[in-house]
């Protein structure tokens, strides 16, 4: 099967989740991110939910009122994105492809980042990831050391799945679901 294919089937699997269904699991997944958060400030990106995505805005208010540092995607081009710092909701604004992010003119290189969590369409058990199909984040990846940042993925359960993935692809090194961590 092939990527797009297998990318439509799960994207689909995912829409057809109820929203309070969604709302729970979204919930979940950010209670395990909080847990795991170290006590230390550390500078965070995350993403706006778009669709039937993990929606983390429990996670980022608990960030705003915290001492670590957030930023979230500002897409630049259809190849290239920047992350953006958000200091509050206030700086949310629409973005391309209608995804929200922020107003702020402070950036953060990729590298930079402790952590950087990204949605999917789908993942495998060893860790890959299966994106939209832009390969923005791999991009943004490529250059980046192992665990820096440390990629955690978030998904449900049922976007588990069994793919092979492209060289260039970049694997999480820590998947989250509304079940626990998968890979630590």
């Amino acid at each position: 099967m092939s990527k797009d294919t297998l990318r439509a089937q799960l994207l689909k699997a995912r829409d057809s989740l109820e929203n309070e269904t969604r709302h729970q699991f979204s919930h979940s997944i950010t209670d395990h991110l909080l847990h795991a958060l170290p006590k230390h400030p550390i500078q965070i990106g995350s993403y706006m939910a778009l669709g039937s995505e993990v929606d983390l805005k429990p996670l980022h208010r608990e960030l705003l009122s915290s001492e670590h540092r957030l930023y979230i995607p500002r897409i630049l081009s259809k190849t290239a994105m920047e992350m953006a710092a958000l200091d509050n909701q206030e700086q949310l604004t629409e973005g391309a492809y209608g995804i929200q992010t922020s107003s702020h003119t402070e950036t953060i290189a990729f590298s930079a980042l402790e952590w950087l969590i990204m949605p999917c369409s789908g993942f495998d058990q060893r860790g890959y990831r299966l994106g939209m199909g832009g390969g923005f984040y791999d991009r943004a990846l490529e250059h980046c050391k192992p665990n820096a940042p440390i990629r955690i993925g978030v998904a449900f359960s049922s976007q588990q799945a069994s793919f092979e993935p492209d060289p260039w692809d970049q694997p999480f090194d820590w998947i989250v679901t509304e079940a626990g961590f998968i890979r630590r």
